[in-house]
């Protein structure tokens, strides 16, 4: 007997409503006092009421989420298990006058909600922005995230991520810089952009405690930066040149000599980098074309240095194809090619050796050559309710790889239910390889209002 797309879609319904009677149950059980034998009568809050409430926070411009998940790992390479995570994310976008308005996104968020030892509150973004005549302006903090690739973007240099934040989508590990960003509007389709950004905020890594190694971060707090792009979209190729120069988002680790104590010390620093980058984009048929090459300068363009990066290529092409039946396949290809190159495991002095070797898996300089590949498959079903995708990586001349799949569930218009795994493998040389301390399953659940 086949069973149709509705009756699946209507025991899903099911089977997901009898779980929040459960889980609701258990947690008003969960008192240690004696529940009494006639409950009280509570005064119920109308479906109307709440739906009124949600309608004027949207007129001042207020929504937001709130969320309760399960991490069986978390993302700092340690032994630490089975984490309940809790979080408020909230955003006003509000009009001031005009062609001006405010938007701030933000987030608090407890790891553990019976441990203060990881709780993090984040402002992502807050900015103004207006617009005059062919003038577009914003300021404040923001994220300028730039490149056509899928994901792997090369010329994306300008604001960070949190790569230890516990969160299922991909991008919401973005928090933004302070910074004035100004748009010429040249005509409909092409535009000049400047970026002043006078602060500097590096991507957030995990550095497991190590016994007898300390860590001596130096992240300079003021910098000069910069960057200019010219982009031209809405026509048959659409295409961008970009040039930055500023602060290396992610650090070179070094030798810091050995303290009084005699604990060897590991500087982590952020060096300044000049970036030249392109991308392009265009349709041919059914299928999208994407391509985006970026060549970094570091300060040792000279290759001398086993304790800062080298100069380096990074390139992406990708091709991506939309099916029947809400599916969509994306695949690229990428490498990096790295100038001056050394093998780290050649070096002779053994202080510098391990922190040589560690900076070129952390910045993907190990081999003079990285090539990969990347595949995402994402399909939706039963009117576009529940959302599937599998994402992967994974490195072609060395052993490394990343397999992760999710599934995201509308139960309903204001509830959302997220399942998923991250499952990382490889060479102990491989980024990839050094993060299989953190494969696990996530599950998360959010009310928007």
């Amino acid at each position: 007997m086949k069973i149709s797309n509705e009756t699946i879609r209507r025991a899903l319904h099911t089977a997901f409503g009898l779980g929040f009677m459960i889980a609701s149950g258990a947690a008003l059980c969960a008192d240690d006092s004696e529940p009494p034998l006639v409950p009280e009568e509570k005064p119920k809050v109308s479906a109307s009421g709440i739906a009124g409430v949600k309608e004027t926070l949207h007129e001042w411009g207020l929504t937001g989420s709130l969320r309760a998940a399960y991490w069986s790992s978390n993302r700092r390479s340690d032994d630490e298990k089975h984490i309940p995570n809790v979080s408020a994310w909230l955003k006003l976008d509000r009009k001031i006058i005009k062609n001006w308005g405010v938007f701030v996104e933000g987030y608090l968020n407890r790891e553990d909600p019976f441990d203060t030892q990881h709780n993090t509150s984040r402002f992502r973004e807050a900015y103004v922005e207006g617009r005059a005549g062919d003038w577009d302006f914003r300021f404040g903090k923001q994220i300028i995230a730039w490149g056509r690739a899928d994901r792997f973007n090369p010329t994306d240099n300008l604001t960070p991520r949190d790569f230890t934040l516990l969160a299922p989508d991909t991008d919401e590990d973005r928090f933004g810089s302070v910074a004035a960003k100004v748009s010429w509007n040249w005509n409909a389709s092409t535009s000049v952009t400047a970026v002043w950004l006078p602060m500097f905020r590096p991507h957030v890594f995990s550095f497991p405690d190590q016994p007898g190694i300390s860590v001596d971060r130096d992240t300079p707090d003021s910098a000069r930066q910069w960057a200019l792009k010219l982009d031209q979209s809405g026509k048959a190729i659409d295409w961008s040149v970009s040039y930055f120069d500023g602060y290396d988002l992610t650090p070179d680790i070094s030798f810091g000599g050995v303290t009084g104590a005699g604990s060897i010390v590991a500087k982590i620093r952020n060096n300044r980098t000049r970036v030249i980058g392109a991308d392009a984009a265009t349709t041919l048929g059914a299928y999208r074309l994407a391509t985006e090459i970026a060549y970094t300068r570091t300060e040792d363009n000279g290759g001398s240095n086993p304790e800062i990066k080298n100069s380096h290529w990074y390139g992406v092409f990708g091709v991506e194809r939309p099916f029947e039946d809400n599916l969509t396949i994306n695949a690229q290809l990428f490498v990096r090619r790295i100038s001056q190159y050394s093998n780290p495991e050649e070096i002779t002095d053994p202080a510098i050796r391990p922190f040589a070797i560690q900076n070129a898996i952390l910045n993907n300089q190990y081999d003079k050559q990285q090539f990969g590949m990347t595949l995402r498959v994402a399909k939706k079903w039963f009117n576009e309710t529940l959302d599937g995708e599998l994402a992967g990586s994974v490195l072609l001349n060395r052993s490394g790889y990343l397999v992760r799949p999710k599934l995201v569930y509308a139960y309903t218009d204001s509830i959302k239910l997220i399942g998923g795994v991250e499952y990382f493998g490889g060479s102990g040389k491989t980024g990839y390889g050094r993060q299989e301390k953190n494969r696990g399953v996530f599950a998360e659940m959010r009310y928007f209002f």
